[in-house]
């Protein structure tokens, strides 16, 4: 007996951890977004170059309490979707956890955001292997519905943790929607961090779509690494997909180098291979430029040189600007 109430007067304690304190309020949500408008010409379509507003996003986030925050974030293409809402429980460095709708964590590319990613487009592995444009038929920006712990362990002198990790179960059919089937999906990253500019990456998804009784297996697996000090940026992941029985891989590799405060070029490499077992695969080399004049203007342009082995080759130059408030 006096054990249990031992642990209900332990829970107790938790729970009221969780609550604001006497007399204080949840302060007010703080709205954000950003406005993208691009420019595009694509030398194998000479009827779709032009401008476009690229995206437009309106988030609110808050917090509940010291512990409990949240952020709900919407995104107008051609019509408003929800991409992002979720509830974090803060509860030690080494463990928290997050459910709601948000990105998944089996890729270091795909956890970056347009208003950081340093070039204009994704790399196409990352795309088609990471709910993008992916193979499996599903666009949901990267993300899907469930839960994740997450959390760093081993801190360093400085501060920085050597392990860093996320993991969790998800439905598996991308955002705004529920699962068809009564299998539940895994994704997770794990970060090792000898120094604090370097990490080192190893990621998995596995899990499977389609309705019950018809499911396909959609396997993901991802290695990667990262160098980032205050002016140099070296980013590079390898990717693996099982999408129905199909395999497939790619890779990218960047390079940033921030010239001043303001300007940044850029030099990337990627290419894709939707089918493993067949000649056919594409790769991208680009050469960029980022300028941030002011911290929530960025603009940026770049020429991408598309490499297709068993089609014809294409030219894309794209420029584009965020707005952010």
């Amino acid at each position: 007996r006096q054990s249990v109430s031992r642990r209900i007067i332990a829970a107790a304690i938790g729970a009221a951890a969780l609550l604001p304190a006497q007399g204080q309020k949840p302060g007010l949500p703080v709205i954000s977004g950003f406005i993208n408008a691009r420019y595009s010409w694509d030398s194998n379509d000479d009827d779709t170059h032009g401008f476009d507003i690229r995206r437009l996003r309106l988030a609110a986030s808050g917090e509940l309490s010291s512990r409990i925050d949240y952020k709900v974030q919407a995104e107008y293409e051609t019509t408003v979707k929800i991409i992002d809402a979720y509830l974090r429980w803060k509860i030690h460095p080494a463990f928290n956890l997050q459910l709601g709708e948000f990105k998944l964590p089996y890729s270091q590319e795909n956890l970056y955001g347009p208003t950081s990613w340093l070039t204009i487009e994704n790399p196409t592995a990352v795309s088609r292997l990471n709910g993008y444009q992916d193979l499996s038929g599903i666009k949901a920006n990267g993300r899907d519905v469930g839960f994740i712990f997450y959390g760093d362990l081993l801190p360093a002198a400085d501060g920085h943790p050597y392990l860093s990790y996320k993991a969790g179960l998800f439905n598996g059919n991308g955002i705004n929607t529920k699962d068809d089937n009564n299998r539940k999906d895994f994704a997770g990253l794990l970060y090792v961090r000898p120094v604090r500019q370097l990490a080192l990456t190893a990621g998995h998804y596995q899990g499977s779509y389609g309705a019950r009784g018809a499911e396909h297996v959609r396997i993901r697996t991802s290695a990667g690494a990262e160098w980032k000090d205050s002016r140099l940026t070296l980013r590079s992941e390898y990717l693996h997909g099982n999408t129905a029985g199909q395999k497939s891989d790619g890779a990218y590799a960047l390079a940033a180098y921030k010239v001043s405060r303001v300007v940044q070029p850029l030099v990337s490499y990627d290419y894709f291979r939707a089918d493993t077992s067949t000649d056919e695969h594409q790769s991208n080399y680009q050469i960029g430029v980022n300028v941030t004049p002011l911290k929530n203007l960025r603009i940026q342009a770049a020429y991408t040189y598309e490499d297709y082995h068993l089609a014809d080759d294409i030219h894309l130059v794209e420029a584009q600007i965020f707005v952010q408030f």
